[in-house]
């Protein structure tokens, strides 16, 4: 009977663990904003705000976000918007018991408002969900704002790795949040 129960069980938890992101609308520091699963006629909106975040440069081409968000791995690709536009975004796929955040920016006028720190917690349980072990993620070592961020949310520095941006051959500092120990 134990067998049956277990293997119902995993089959279950394949079903609920992979299942698509409950759109939902959400309050954050006194305003309200909508999340939701990104879809592929979201892209245009992912790109702008990224040349918008990162000065210009695109971090994330279109063809790089249409395989992500084709993949057959295990992987949440949330958007946030306030009155119908896309403010910000965050990418994870999970890799063994790694939830990796590949990607995630937020507007510049829409910074410090706790946005940010919502997605990653939307990503922690998403982790969760998973029975990952742990979130890393790449941030540039001149991005201290970022890098304070994560720190208030329980990441820590791994390692540094050199010349991790292309386009200008910024080192990365990875950082990681151990679920284990919440």
């Amino acid at each position: 009977m134990l067998k049956k129960f277990n293997l119902f069980h995993s089959i279950l938890g394949i079903f609920f663990k992979n299942r698509p992101y409950d759109e939902k609308t959400v309050e954050i520091s006194d305003q309200e904003y909508f999340v939701r699963g990104i879809t592929l006629d979201d892209i245009k909106d992912l790109l702008s705000i990224e040349r918008e975040v990162y000065a210009g440069e695109l971090p994330w081409t279109k063809t790089a976000f249409l395989v992500e968000l084709q993949s057959s791995e295990p992987h949440l690709y949330l958007l946030i918007q306030k009155e119908g536009k896309t403010i910000g975004f965050i990418g994870c796929r999970i890799f063994g018991k790694d939830a990796h955040i590949t990607n995630v920016a937020v507007s510049s006028q829409n910074q410090g408002k706790g946005i940010g720190s919502f997605l990653i917690r939307e990503v922690r349980q998403f982790a969760k969900n998973n029975d990952c072990e742990t979130i890393s993620l790449e941030v540039r070592i001149s991005n201290k704002n970022a890098q304070r961020v994560y720190r208030q949310l329980g990441f820590v520095s791994n390692t540094i790795k050199p010349d991790y941006y292309t386009e200008d051959k910024e080192d990365a500092l990875e950082m990681i949040l151990y679920l284990k120990e919440e």
